[in-house]
């Protein structure tokens, strides 16, 4: 088939790069053509013109983790007006299926009164579409996706926080995880790995990084190559790092701020790791700390990060929250240790650094559970389910939305508020 793989234009896309370059390269794997583009609501689409150490993925599109895709004009599709929405439309009709990553636009300003793209979906039957739901927020984020529910053959969703947030949504959905490259491949021994642990993350507030270098203050002193590595950048990152706009939350009892006190105990900070560098940290460390978790996300299902599966198929332990990981795929002591809800900062730095240092009996038990499960992630694996699901030959939850008239009412007010699109 000749696949589109449809972007809205978004900004902190986060794991959505390699969830969007691996669900390519798992297509690619199967024999397909695929072609990625971004959607702009805007009369032309110039070449984009950032600079960073691009990458080139399955995509063929120059990427970086923390700014996203560098596309050129032909690469981007502009529908703003009654011409350059008619092209679109003829551009997207040559395909045989579309897959929209980020599924409808984002209600910010420079969408506004932009009712134009509802057109875009409306495409002749023979044209399967489905949508990606990337996180747990789909009611407060996504739900004029309602707008467009009916043009969808399904909805994939990469956890059960997805899923069970989406439930909403008139059209056939289930649970299609985040896909890798290669699951199962050889690892370093434990003995030959670091003790020390790694972390990356955009720092947004729910990922609660601050605890994590909160911690660090109270481990024990660093020894020979043990790693105590974090990468990544965001709103918390600024926060934690500054000199008088720093949350309180973000100091100990004595008034020294996290920050200062996890460098002065061994935490090295890096900016956001391309896959390489990913590939190369957690080849070396046995610890992946994932410090994320939700109160809001947990009541939903569990909403556990890529990162997680990329420790696993490197041989190194994930950390984590229970309110994070969810129960209903990873099992807590089975596929890695739990943070308990009430740790206070200096149980966490010991659980933390316990991890690294667990028998290798114990880590071996571990190992076994991860080849078991990964299996799952499998690129070619996942881009099989999406098409199954394409072409109703998947198991899924019920087509019928759970919405009441209360909820209907008050997105349809946002929508016409926002975009001026009547549902």
């Amino acid at each position: 088939m000749k696949i589109l793989v449809a972007l809205h234009q978004c900004m902190d896309l986060g794991g959505i790069i390699n969830h969007t370059e691996q669900l390519i390269g798992g297509l690619q794997d199967l024999g397909h053509e695929v072609h990625l583009k971004e959607l702009v609501w805007a009369y032309n689409a110039h070449d984009q013109r950032k600079t960073a150490d691009w990458l080139i993925g399955p995509s063929g599109i120059p990427h970086h983790q923390g700014k996203g895709w560098n596309f050129k004009k032909e690469n981007r599709i502009a529908y703003r007006g009654g011409a350059n929405l008619s092209g679109a439309k003829q551009k997207l009709e040559r395909y045989d299926m579309i897959i929209w990553t980020v599924p409808v636009p984002s209600k910010n300003k420079n969408n506004l009164a932009n009712n134009d793209w509802p057109e875009l979906y409306d495409l002749p039957a023979s044209i399967k579409q489905v949508a990606f739901m990337h996180d747990g927020n789909a009611k407060k984020g996504n739900a004029h996706i309602m707008v467009i529910e009916h043009f969808l053959s399904g909805l994939a969703c990469v956890h059960p926080c997805a899923l069970n947030g989406s439930s909403f949504v008139n059209t056939p959905r289930t649970m299609v995880v985040n896909p890798q490259q290669d699951p199962i491949r050889s690892v370093y021994s434990w003995d030959e790995k670091s003790p020390g642990f790694v972390s990356m993350q955009t720092f947004k507030a729910w990922k609660h990084a601050h605890e994590l270098v909160g911690a660090i203050r109270f481990m024990k002193p660093k020894e020979g190559d043990e790693l105590r590595e974090i990468a990544g950048k965001g709103i918390e990152y600024q926060y934690l790092t500054s000199e008088d706009k720093c949350k309180d939350a973000y100091f100990h009892d004595d008034g020294e701020r996290f920050w200062e006190a996890a460098l002065e105990n061994g935490m090295e900070h890096h900016d956001y790791w391309d896959v390489d560098e990913v590939d190369m940290y957690l080849k070396q460390a046995r610890v992946l700390v994932d410090p994320s978790w939700s109160n809001n996300y947990s009541k939903v299902g569990g909403h556990f990060n890529r990162v997680v599966v990329d420790a696993m198929m490197r041989g190194a332990v994930p950390v984590a929250r229970k309110m994070g990981m969810g129960t209903e795929v990873f099992e807590e002591g089975v596929h890695y240790i739990g943070i308990p809800q009430d740790a206070d900062l200096q149980e966490y730095a010991a659980i933390v650094q316990d991890a690294g240092n667990m028998p290798i009996s114990q880590a071996r038990d571990m190992r076994r559970e991860h080849v078991a499960i990964l299996p799952m992630f499998d690129r070619k694996t996942v881009a099989k389910r999406l098409i199954d699901l394409a072409h109703e030959n998947v198991d899924v939850a019920s087509t019928q939305g759970q919405r009441d008239e209360a909820f209907t009412d008050k997105v349809s007010d946002q929508v016409f508020n926002h975009f001026g699109v009547l549902i």
